[in-house]
């Protein structure tokens, strides 16, 4: 996070990009990261308690314990009932690749493949809409009822990922559907709380239906203002 600090620090009014904002738990993540490194915790090894952790980092229960969720999204923790968090991994070499992993979904990483994703899916769409075949229509309205139907949001986020790929994949590019399977890759869930999940749940069926709607109809003009509306929506939630 010392490195990240470094690079941050820019002039919006210079590069005309605004400035992405640190969240709170973030530095969390990188104080767990390096107890893990330090302590050389492997996997199955348990995590102290949350109040020696908050003790330990001088930071708040709240900001520790989102910093331990996101840490389990990310496949680094684990909680087991009644006796903490243990480092989840099938080994140590899993354990390095997740922990290297999860100190890459910052701000500024987001911001720059949110910036991706607007310069392709908007066109990924509007390909799709000329394209898209009658059982490849069926397989991303699928995704997208499932991205609504699910409850649980990690679930969601991986039936979301299938559904701006399936979209991909009816273009009939595999370079393109290559590429955006690699952007998801690194689209971490970074929602902290059930409010602020209720509220990107409901953007992103919104969003989906009106994309659904254009590729549908193979309106390729209304398909990319569609995709293009939705990555900046969601853009505007994340970061």
């Amino acid at each position: 996070m010392a490195k990240l600090a470094k690079k941050a620090p820019r002039n919006p009014q210079k590069t005309g990009k605004p400035a992405p904002t640190v969240r709170a738990y973030e530095g969390v993540v990188a104080k767990i990261r390096l107890l893990i490194e330090q302590d050389n915790l492997g996997p199955g090894d348990i995590l102290p308690p949350e109040r020696q952790l908050s003790q330990r980092f001088k930071v708040s229960r709240h900001s520790l314990r989102e910093a331990i969720r996101v840490l389990q999204e990310q496949g680094v923790l684990a909680a087991r009932q009644g006796s903490g968090n243990y480092i989840q991994a099938a080994s140590q070499a899993d354990l390095v690749r997740a922990l290297g992993f999860s100190t890459k979904g910052s701000t500024r990483k987001l911001f720059d493949l949110f910036q991706m994703r607007e310069m392709l899916e908007p066109q990924i769409a509007g390909l799709a809409a000329k394209f898209a075949t009658k059982e490849q229509l069926d397989i991303i309205k699928g995704y997208a009822t499932l991205v609504e139907q699910t409850e649980d949001f990690l679930e969601g986020q991986k039936h979301d990922q299938a559904f701006h790929e399936a979209i991909a994949a009816a273009t009939g590019n595999e370079l393109l559907f290559n590429v955006l399977r690699e952007i998801n890759k690194s689209m971490l869930p970074t929602a902290t709380s059930p409010v602020e999940r209720h509220r990107r749940d409901q953007i992103s069926n919104h969003g989906h239906k009106r994309i659904v709607a254009a590729i549908e109809a193979k309106d390729s003009i209304a398909a990319t203002e569609a995709m293009r509306l939705h990555i900046s929506e969601i853009k505007s939630e994340v970061i």
